[in-house]
């Protein structure tokens, strides 16, 4: 903000004095942006795993190149064999590609405004409750989050820019989306997917991530 000529010090100065008072560590490479070209993240498309999924990142900031139904279709066809419990497939999606949809629901979800206007449309991942007993009250968000992650990986895959975004709302929330969406009461939301197409260059946050060592115990 300070580059592009905004005055800080109301936040630096008190931030600062928050800093020293408490004696925080501050790490500058976890903040900031990173700039990204399309060339790369296109190239790695067809790369391996492990550099494949290294170039995904959520954008914030689209391309104008129309987003194909094709594009889309192979998506959802690469992720025909994402696991779930005793393979019951529990997922559900319902793409919208009209504008007047897609402000609905980015307005219902309410935490994309301000970057929605760029979406060529959104997905909403739902899975189906009757396909899982009364103890398994969580394993839904299990099997959707699983199918999540895969969808991000597979529409990546398809040179398709996205972002997830959350639907953990409360129940009365939740009902209205799906009163005014007509999504059937026996689906529950998990996440909303917006996506378009990649600019030649964009930024993203920078997103510093922990170090698997930290969080990985062995036999303990």
């Amino acid at each position: 903000n300070e580059e592009l000529g905004a005055n800080m010090s109301d936040i630096i100065d008190p931030f600062k004095k928050l800093v020293d008072k408490y004696n925080i560590q501050t790490n500058s490479e976890s903040a900031g942006l990173l700039w990204l070209n399309h060339e790369d993240v296109k190239n790695s498309e067809s790369a391996g795993f492990r550099e494949f999924s290294q170039k995904r990142f959520s954008v914030r900031d689209f391309g104008m190149e129309p987003v194909s139904k094709e594009k889309l279709e192979n998506a959802f066809k690469l992720c025909e064999r994402t696991p779930s419990a005793c393979n019951r497939q529990s997922w559900r999606l319902h793409v919208y590609t009209e504008r007047e949809k897609i402000n609905k629901i980015c307005k219902l979800q309410l935490g994309c405004k301000g970057f929605c206007e760029g979406f060529q449309g959104v997905i909403l991942l739902c899975t189906d409750i009757r396909c899982f007993a009364f103890q398994e009250i969580n394993q839904y968000f299990v099997d959707g989050g699983i199918y999540a992650m895969n969808l991000l990986y597979a529409l990546q895959a398809n040179d398709i820019a996205t972002i997830p975004l959350t639907m953990g709302h409360k129940t009365s929330h939740l009902n209205q989306i799906k009163h005014e969406m007509n999504i059937p009461a026996n689906e529950q939301p998990i996440l909303l997917l917006g996506y378009g197409s990649f600019k030649d260059r964009w930024k993203v946050a920078a997103s510093k991530r922990e170090n698997w060592q930290s969080y990985v115990s062995w036999n303990s």
